[in-house]
């Protein structure tokens, strides 16, 4: 019971991240992966759990393989060896330029399509501007970090920079927080509801299902916190971007 208690516990931990820095050179580069029967086997056994093998290979110049797997309906990354006999759950980083690998292969990985870009727009609260380059923003009326990106957007939404469309995505420990964000849908309260943190007993079904549907697709593309941007080319940030960043990553857009 004990091994079995160790075993759970371990396949729990084994999307939290943990850094694996990768020193360049330390590692052979091997251009051969293992086959997904033969990493389905290997997670199996280590893991007494069976994992759908969406993708296997190589990770740059690393000597590592890169395999995506489905958790939990999500998409997550591990490594392994060329012969599937280690398995690393973490995050890999060149050391060279400290670039974050894992990083970037679940940004491409969980890259919006435009179908999918354009149920974002069905599943928006709200939007301002009707100018620029159209972000989806992922907020919480409780998040105080959402409060910082907003003062940003705003403005340049105003100024006819950027069109904004707000997708409400409530924090499941931020108590209040979904029926809030139900009733300023059912209540058609838009932008200055959400800012003064509105609420009613009006949790309209039409409400709870934009507001449930949007929590189960954003988590399904690896979206779990706020703020987070997601741009017309289907990539996302999570966390707030200053007025610079996010300037320089409207202009390459353009």
């Amino acid at each position: 019971m004990k091994h079995l208690t160790q075993k759970v516990f371990g396949l729990l931990s084994f999307f939290m991240l943990v850094s694996f820095v990768m020193v360049s050179g330390v590692m052979a580069a091997d251009s051969s992966c293992p086959s997904k029967a033969t990493l389905e086997k290997a997670i199996q056994k280590t893991f007494r759990q069976r994992l759908e093998i969406v993708d296997v290979k190589p990770v740059e110049t690393s000597g590592l393989c890169q395999v995506q797997v489905k958790f939990r309906n999500q998409n997550k990354l591990i490594y392994s060896d060329s012969k599937g006999d280690y398995l690393v759950a973490g995050q890999v980083f060149n050391t060279k330029d400290g670039k974050n690998l894992t990083r970037s292969a679940m940004t491409e990985i969980n890259r919006l399509s435009k179908e999918e870009l354009k149920k974002l727009d069905e599943l928006a609260a709200f939007s301002i501007g009707d100018k620029g380059p159209v972000i989806y923003f992922v907020t919480d009326p409780h998040c105080p970090y959402c409060k910082k990106a907003e003062q940003i957007i705003e403005p340049m939404a105003k100024e006819g920079k950027l069109t904004v469309k707000y997708i409400l995505f409530p924090l499941k420990f931020h108590k209040g927080a979904k029926e809030e964000c139900i009733s300023i849908i059912c209540d058609k309260k838009g932008l200055e509801g959400f800012k003064n943190r509105y609420r009613s007993d009006n949790q309209c079904e039409k409400g709870k299902k934009q507001v449930e549907e949007a929590m189960r697709f954003l988590m399904s593309k690896g979206i779990n916190g706020t703020p987070t941007y997601i741009f017309p080319d289907g990539r996302y940030h999570s966390g707030v971007m200053d007025k610079k960043s996010l300037t320089e990553k409207l202009s390459k857009l353009k």
